[in-house]
C-alpha cells in the first residue's frame, strides 16, 4: 500500500520525534520508518502502528491507488528493471506505457535496418511477456492467456483482457 510519506514525517516532525523514537514506539524496525518515509511503500500492519502512535485515522495516512500516479519514463524504467520477473503485478499505464515504447523503438529500429528490428524483437521480448504476465495478474487473469498471440486473431481477447482494469482498479 502507498501511504503520504510527507504527512508521516511532519507528524513526526511536529511530535519532535527522530525516525528511532517513531520507530520505537511503533513497534517498528527504525529501516522500516526509513522506507517508509523514503518509498512511500507500507504494509498494512505497518499502517496501523503508525497511525495509533501518530493519533490520526490509517485513511489520512494511507494513499489510494487512483492517487498516485507514475510518469511514462518510470514504467518504461520499471518494466526494464523487472525484464525477467513474472510475479507481481503491473499497473495498466504501466504496461501500455511500456509496450509504447518497445513499439516506438521498433518503428525506429525498421527504418534504420532490418537487423536492427530483428535485434529490437529478440531484446524486447522477455520484458513484454514478463510485463504482460505481470498484467494480466493484476487484471486477474492467468499470464498463460498470452500463448494466444501466437494463435490467429488470438491478439484480440489477449488485448481485451490486458486493458480490463485491475482488482484494486474496479471501484
Amino acid at each position: 500500500m502507498q501511504i503520504n510519506a510527507e504527512l508521516v514525517k511532519a507528524l513526526r516532525h511536529e511530535k519532535q520525534w527522530s525516525q528511532e523514537q517513531l520507530a520505537d514506539a511503533c513497534g517498528l524496525n527504525l529501516r522500516t520508518i526509513q522506507r517508509l518515509e523514503k518509498s512511500g511503500k507500507a504494509s498494512f500492519e505497518s499502517i496501523s502502528a503508525l497511525s495509533a502512535v501518530l493519533e490520526i485515522d490509517s485513511k489520512k495516512i494511507a494513499v489510494s491507488d487512483q492517487q498516485v500516479t507514475i510518469t511514462p519514463l518510470e514504467s518504461v524504467k520499471t518494466c526494464i528493471l523487472k525484464y525477467a520477473n513474472f510475479s507481481g503485478k503491473a499497473t495498466k499505464p504501466e504496461y501500455w506505457w511500456f509496450f509504447l515504447a518497445v513499439l516506438l523503438v521498433a518503428a525506429i529500429a525498421t527504418l534504420l535496418d532490418p537487423k536492427a528490428y530483428q535485434l529490437v524483437g529478440v531484446l524486447a521480448l522477455l520484458p513484454l511477456v514478463a510485463a504482460g504476465t505481470r498484467r494480466l495478474k493484476d487484471a486477474g487473469h492467468s499470464g498463460w492467456w498470452q500463448l494466444l498471440l501466437v494463435v490467429p486473431f488470438g491478439q484480440v481477447v489477449v488485448f481485451y483482457l490486458l486493458a480490463q482494469d485491475g482488482q484494486n482498479d474496479a471501484n
